[in-house]
């Protein structure tokens, strides 16, 4: 059975002039595939990515997250579905200025009632695999953007997600971090079984997937199968 499936998803906002955003979208997604999802700005593909992560609804169609059909859900539900199913990696970060590290990496496990030691523990723990320990009582802007970006990576892998969905994860980041961050979600996607959607313009990123799925203007154009790659380099997972 498919982990995430989309039948005739459609998405209008109405902002003064109606705009169609997306029209029509058929999507499946296995448990355990690493898929990108390519477009132009204005393609339709952040939208895409709120909807998969029930950050946003759509107009018509059906969206089906592992068996159970999302659709209208109260805050409290999709919040509820958000923390146990999805890890979310964003280009900026999306880091609280005023907590450290380890207080941006706990947070999730907050909102689902860890007692405080447990949760700075796990906290710690996943910062040692991603070779932060060092930098577990920094602020954000004590970090390069690497930093910043593999510490998201810790917050967004703490709940033990079944879907990672990362929007532009390499946008902010220099062509060697953009590299490592790709490395590490290659080897969560082969080593942990993890399922992965990054959505990305560029074209480097988006072939380090096993399916790269073209947005175009609201419709899915053609889907490539990928030959999966090796990861680059060395590991950052420990």
């Amino acid at each position: 059975m498919a982990l995430i499936e989309l039948k005739d998803i459609n998405k209008t906002y109405n902002n003064g002039q109606p705009l169609h955003v997306l029209k029509g979208i058929d999507l499946q997604i296995d448990k355990g595939e690493f898929v990108s999802i390519m477009g132009a700005s204005g393609s339709g593909k952040s939208t895409l990515l709120n909807i998969l992560g029930i950050l946003d609804n759509y107009d018509t169609g059906t969206y089906t997250l592992n068996g159970t059909l999302i659709k209208d859900l109260s805050e409290k539900q999709a919040a509820d579905y958000r923390n146990r199913m999805i890890g979310f990696i964003f280009q900026s970060f999306n880091l609280i200025s005023f907590k450290t590290a380890v207080e941006n990496v706990e947070l999730p496990l907050y909102y689902q009632g860890v007692s405080r030691k447990k949760r700075h523990d796990m906290a710690m723990e996943y910062l040692d695999k991603l070779g932060l320990t060092q930098w577990a009582s920094h602020f954000p802007n004590e970090m390069s953007g690497g930093q910043k970006q593999r510490v998201a990576i810790a917050r967004a892998l703490i709940t033990h997600p079944q879907i990672i969905l990362a929007d532009e994860p390499t946008g902010a980041l220099d062509s060697k971090t953009s590299v490592e961050v790709m490395d590490l979600l290659t080897r969560l996607n082969k080593e942990e079984g993890m399922t992965i959607i990054v959505v990305t313009h560029e074209s480097g990123v988006a072939n380090q997937a096993d399916k790269i799925i073209h947005i175009k203007d609201g419709v899915i154009g053609k889907i490539e199968e990928n030959e999966k790659h090796d990861a680059w380099g060395g590991s950052l997972i420990k």
